[in-house]
């Protein structure tokens, strides 16, 4: 069987490896993010599907902050 490959923006939605990738996060984090509400997404059966506009706000604001636990780690490129 051949596997598929989903792709990594769809409409305007980003998939939270994607999202990890770009923001050096972990994949359980931008989860986490999801189910709390911090973040815009939406959830397809498992899988969960990341505004792109809004996780790029959500950085900017993250790297605006003083508190530095917070914002991406290296940020690759969406």
């Amino acid at each position: 069987m051949d596997s598929v490959s989903i792709p990594l923006v769809v409409n305007n939605h980003i998939t939270v490896q994607a999202a990890a990738d770009y923001s050096g996060y972990s994949l359980q984090y931008i989860r986490c993010l999801l189910r709390c509400g911090k973040l815009a997404g939406l959830k397809i059966g498992q899988v969960w599907l990341i505004d792109k506009s809004a996780f790029v706000d959500y950085l900017e604001k993250t790297t605006k902050t003083t508190d530095r636990r917070f914002g991406p780690k290296q940020p690759s490129g969406i």
